[in-house]
């Protein structure tokens, strides 16, 4: 009930009251309101969006030109989330039926991918990251395995989501590995070649402390970023990677 004292006509005061009823149908008869939950302001793609990719394009070309680096050695990566249990939004039902069940639907949980490819087109094994505080939620069956021997990374964190200590680990045993055998197979010096790493500005990549160990560690990985809220027309992982990769999961 909303009230209000109001001054009438002769000067008295007079109590004014509308319902929350009588409210609720006048907001949606004569103003077109309905009752919705507060969003987060979306992110608006800049005017200069293309200017900018062609900036960011021109620094990865101008790396490549001063230190030699093949497109095999040109690389993006991105995470992203993952379904345990995949399930789908449609299945079949007796033709009439209303309240469509799924088994499974309710379910939440997830493990992050961390998805790269390179320019010349070839994909990364996958860093995986399942959830748990010891590396016992960790796969150790015959096919996971089969995928570490192929150079996946198979790994936890307390809530699944990538962090420094998994940042770190995917450029030891991914990142800096595919550096080393594309030198193999190009016959370069994997010593002194050097590579590029477009990532975007996500707050774990963008740590001085991570950015202090790169730069220690493995001085040969020039790494830049993918310009804030240009993600979606400017990285290749979220563009022609990930796309497809999510669309092979059902939901």
């Amino acid at each position: 009930m909303f009230q209000r004292i109001v001054t009438g006509k002769r000067g008295e005061d007079v109590k004014f009251s509308v319902s929350k009823t009588f409210g609720k149908a006048f907001v949606r008869k004569h103003l077109g309101w309905t009752w919705r939950w507060v969003t987060t302001v979306a992110s608006k793609l800049p005017e200069d969006w293309e200017k900018q990719g062609d900036e960011t394009a021109y620094r990865v070309a101008a790396l490549c030109k001063l230190h030699n680096i093949s497109p095999e050695l040109v690389v993006n990566s991105n995470q992203t989330a993952i379904y345990v249990r995949p399930t789908a939004k449609q299945t079949y039902e007796t033709k009439g039926v209303k309240a469509i069940q799924s088994l499974g639907k309710d379910e939440k949980r997830q493990i992050t991918g961390m998805v790269s490819s390179t320019s010349s087109g070839s994909m990364f094994p996958l860093q995986l990251i399942f959830q748990g505080k010891t590396t016992a939620v960790v796969p150790n069956h015959v096919e996971a395995r089969e995928a570490v021997r192929k150079g996946w990374d198979l790994t936890n964190s307390e809530n699944h989501w990538s962090n420094q200590t998994t940042m770190k680990r995917f450029v030891e045993k991914v990142l800096d590995q595919w550096r080393v055998e594309k030198c193999k197979e190009l016959g370069l010096d994997s010593s002194k070649q050097k590579m590029v790493w477009l990532i975007d500005c996500w707050k774990v990549h963008t740590l001085e402390e991570f950015r202090n160990w790169l730069k220690e560690n493995h001085p040969l990985v020039h790494y830049l970023y993918v310009v804030v809220n240009y993600t979606s027309k400017l990285q290749p992982a979220d563009v022609v990677l990930q796309r497809p990769f999510k669309h092979g999961f059902p939901k």
